[in-house]
Parts: structure tokens; C-alpha cells; sequence
């Protein structure tokens, strides 16, 4: 007897039965996790994503986790710089592994990285102190030396180069502008007041320490500034061409000069004297990097300094801001911490000589290879200097501070590789005659040139900052090494136009 109704599913129908179900309950699964957790398995599957696509975005994602390092706990307790160097090791494993295109490190750069480890790594093994604090302070080194290797060896694209540059702007520029904000409403510790019967506070951004985010924003400025007048002199230039060309070139200027004085006015609002001297020192640098086209960049420094000391005489300036400027002759001065009468107005400036003569005894306790990488804050109480015990981590003097830490080997392997960044720097100046590289390379003079004067009165190499760092010394190396495969086929610059940064 035949069924009085069939009911036939096809497999079409299966299929779609299946999804449905599928989806119902991944919804009703969705629906039972928090908020917060579903926003981070989100990013971390899109960086994922976007990281396997290309290291180099990877590269980014650890120089933009930088400023956020210490807001975000991941699960696991890693930060989010530290989940972001892994995966960008990761990927660039697996971008190895597939063969994929990839450039040769220089070898003069690698062997001077792997000379700077090593004496690190030396002084960590023979320190009789801790030596999970010698490590933790290697490890420092090894982060900033893989996020240089992994992008060094995958920048093969101008937009690599663009993109990279983006990154190293858009995180320093955001943290300035929180700086500003906590500056304009006084939001921070009273400690960090300007004056006792001001309501406003030194910048401190998302970094936490006035001094260490102005160190931070002395390694954009001078790359947005260079950009920024090579935008323009771009932009200016294109006169006559079709109104959207125009229109752009003018958005990037404005973008640019806009990066250039949030940064620049949160670095003033920092109050750091030791980040003010490192700025000048940039400026100076980048100056002495454009070589004969230098003479305008020069009278502008001789201007600004002569419109700062007219508004000063004049009580134009804040006395907060004169009382500050004048104080930097005192805070460069040196003297015994032990004959001195500490006072609220002189507390700062002999603390600092206090820790500058502990580093000094250190070096001299143990002057081939320190007393151990990362020691200072433990050995500080054996030498500390009349009754200053506490410790601030470090020498006030990042030179001194790694002679007392790693000895006269481990301070000659930085300055060697700090002078072969110099000197890939200048590589790259003579071989662009592109002007975004151009302009690039002329900002990493600067910042190469503002971190080694501010490194004379702070230590910079602290929370990850060695990403910024490690970022725009491979972007100069792509530029000193690979000139031909990242800037346009057709890229002619004239002497004029090379000039640009000088008389824009």
C-alpha cells in the first residue's frame, strides 16, 4: 500500500537545515560569553588574519601595542606587546618556512646585534646578584632585536615602508594627545604638579612617567616633522594639477603638521628637561643630516631660542615654564650629593646626582662587566650615596647607567651599535632620491640624535620602547639597502626639490 504523503529533503535543503542549526547555536553560544571576552577573541582572530597575510603588519601591531602595554592584561598574563612580538615571531617563522620573499640582513648590523646580546648575556652569567633580573633586562634587548630582524627581513614593498611609517606615528600621536588632556585638567598625582598653586599636571600619557613619555614622543617628532615639510614642499608643488591631486596632497600636509604639534606640545607639557635638551639635540641632528641645506634649519633653531628667551625676559612666558627652563643649567652641574642641603627646590636635581654617583661606584666595583644587566635597583642600596636609599631604577644616565650595569664591554657594544645606526642612516641619505624616503631617513636622524641626548639624563631603553626604535632603524635600513624595490620607478628629484626640507 502506498504512503498517502512523502516528504523528500534534497540535499540542497540538508545543507541549508544544517547552517541553520549551526548558526543558532554559535548565537545562542555567543550569547553566553561576556562582552569583553568576545571583543578580545575578535581582534585576536583579525590580527591573526592580518598577520599571517604579511609579517610586516605584524611588525606594525607590536609598535602600535606599544603605549596600550600596561592597560591590557591578556589571559595568561601576557601583555599586549608581548602577545604581539610572539605572533609577529610566529608569523615570520612561518614566512621563512613557505619560502616566501624575504631580504638578506645586513651582516655588519646583525654581528653588532649579536655582539650587544652577547655582552649582555656575559654580564647576566657572572653577576653574582640576580640574575632573573640580568634576564629580564636581556629579554628587553632580544624583543627589540626581533622586531628589527622580522621587519628588516620583510620590508620588500613601498607600502611595507608606508604602512610601517604610519604606525610609528599614529601610536606616539595618540599618546600625546592624552598627555595634553591630562595636562589642560590637571588629571594626575599631585606629585606631578608644574607648581604647588597650579592646577595642572606634567604629561604623563598611557606611559605613566613624565619623563619616560616624553622619551617616547622624541622618537616621532622629528619623523612627523620631516614628513610634514616634505608634504608641504609636495603639496605646494602641485599647483597646477588636477583640484583631487591637490586636495590630498594638502590633507597629508595638514595631517602631518597636525601629528607634528600635538606631539611637540605634549613634549612640552611633559616639563621633562632631560626630553627638551634630547629635542634640541634632534633638531640638531636633522639639521646635520640635510648637510648644505641645513642653513635654514639652523637660523630657525637661532630664532626659536632667541623667541623663547625674549618671552622669558619679558615675563611673557608662564613662570612655571621659566622657573623649569632656567632650572636645566643647575640639573647638567656636577657636584657631591653628600655636601649638599636637600631642599623642596633642589630635591630633584641632587637625587639625580645621588644615582649618577651610585652608577659611577658600580662601574668602578666591577669595570669590565658590571655588576650584572638589570642590577642597578638591586646593588643600589650597597653604594647609595649619604641617605639615599631609595632607588629610581636607574643612573639618571643611560651610558653610565649600562657601564655600571654591563661594564666597558657592554657600553662599547651599544655605542658600536648605535654608531652603525648612525652609519646605515647616512647610507640611506646618499642613496634615496625619493622624498618620503628622503624625508624619512632625515627623521631618523633626528630621533637617533634626540634619544642620544636624552639618554643623558634618563634611561629610554624601558617599557618596549625598543620597538619604536627597532621599527624606524629597519624602515632606514630598507631605505639604505633596497632603495631601488621601494620608491617609485620613476622617481626623479631634482636638487631643488631634494631641498625641499631645507627651504619649505
Amino acid at each position: 500500500m502506498e504512503p498517502l504523503l512523502t516528504i523528500s529533503q534534497s540535499p540542497s535543503s540538508r545543507t541549508m537545515i544544517t547552517v541553520w542549526m549551526v548558526a543558532v547555536a554559535l548565537g545562542a553560544l555567543l550569547a553566553l560569553i561576556p562582552l569583553e571576552t568576545l571583543a578580545l577573541l575578535a581582534g585576536a582572530a583579525l590580527a591573526l588574519v592580518l598577520a599571517l597575510a604579511h609579517p610586516v603588519l605584524a611588525v606594525g601591531m607590536a609598535v602600535l601595542s606599544v603605549p596600550v602595554q600596561e592597560l591590557v592584561v591578556l589571559p595568561g598574563g601576557l601583555s599586549v606587546t608581548q602577545a604581539a612580538v610572539l605572533l609577529t615571531l610566529g608569523v615570520w617563522v612561518l614566512h621563512t618556512l613557505a619560502r616566501a620573499e624575504q631580504r638578506m640582513l645586513p651582516a655588519d648590523l646583525l654581528l653588532l646585534w649579536g655582539g650587544l646580546l652577547f655582552a649582555l648575556l656575559l654580564s647576566a652569567s657572572i653577576t653574582p646578584y640576580s640574575r632573573t633580573e640580568a634576564l629580564r633586562e636581556t629579554s628587553r634587548w632580544v624583543v627589540a632585536a626581533v622586531v628589527w630582524m622580522v621587519a628588516a627581513s620583510t620590508i620588500t614593498r613601498r607600502w611595507h615602508v608606508i604602512y610601517l611609517l604610519a604606525c610609528l606615528l599614529l601610536a606616539p600621536a595618540v599618546c600625546a594627545g592624552i598627555g595634553i588632556v591630562q595636562f589642560a585638567v590637571g588629571d594626575g598625582p599631585p606629585s606631578f604638579r608644574i607648581a604647588p598653586d597650579l592646577p595642572y599636571v606634567r604629561a604623563y600619557g598611557t606611559i605613566g612617567q613624565p619623563n619616560s613619555f616624553a622619551g617616547y614622543l622624541n622618537m616621532a617628532w622629528p619623523l612627523a616633522f620631516a614628513l610634514a615639510m616634505v608634504s608641504t614642499g609636495s603639496a605646494w608643488r602641485s599647483r597646477g594639477q588636477h583640484r583631487l591631486t591637490v586636495v590630498s596632497r594638502w590633507i597629508l600636509a595638514i595631517i602631518l603638521w597636525s601629528i607634528t604639534g600635538v606631539v611637540l606640545l605634549a613634549l612640552l607639557a611633559s616639563f621633562s628637561r632631560g626630553a627638551w635638551i634630547g629635542a634640541a639635540i634632534g633638531a640638531l641632528g636633522m639639521a646635520l643630516g640635510l648637510g648644505r641645506r641645513a642653513l635654514p634649519v639652523f637660523l630657525g633653531l637661532a630664532a626659536t631660542g632667541a623667541a623663547v628667551a625674549l618671552l622669558a625676559i619679558t615675563g611673557i612666558l608662564p613662570e612655571a615654564l621659566i622657573v623649569r627652563l632656567a632650572s636645566i643649567g643647575r640639573s647638567m652641574a656636577w657636584f657631591d650629593a653628600t655636601a649638599i642641603t636637600v631642599t623642596p627646590e633642589n630635591f630633584a636635581v641632587v637625587e639625580r646626582m645621588a644615582h649618577l654617583q651610585a652608577g659611577w661606584e658600580m662601574f668602578r666595583a666591577a669595570p669590565l662587566f658590571g655588576v650584572g644587566t638589570g642590577n642597578y635597583a638591586v646593588v643600589y642600596p650597597e653604594f647609595a650615596v649619604g641617605a639615599w636609599y631609595a632607588s629610581r631604577g636607574h643612573a639618571h644616565n643611560y651610558y653610565l647607567h649600562m657601564a655600571a650595569e654591563a661594564g666597558i664591554v657592554g657600553l662599547l657594544a651599544y655605542l658600536a651599535l648605535i654608531g652603525g645606526m648612525i652609519r646605515q642612516t647616512a647610507h640611506a641619505l646618499r642613496r634615496t632620491i625619493d622624498p618620503v624616503l628622503y624625508s624619512a631617513a632625515i627623521g631618523g636622524c633626528g630621533i637617533i640624535a634626540a634619544v642620544a641626548g636624552h639618554n643623558l639624563f634618563e634611561n629610554l631603553h624601558v617599557l618596549n620602547f625598543g620597538i619604536q626604535l627597532a621599527g624606524i632603524w629597519a624602515v632606514i635600513g630598507a631605505i639604505a639597502h633596497h632603495t631601488e624595490d621601494i620608491q617609485p620607478r620613476c622617481a626623479i628629484l631634482s636638487r631643488v626639490e631634494r631641498g625641499s626640507l631645507a627651504v619649505t
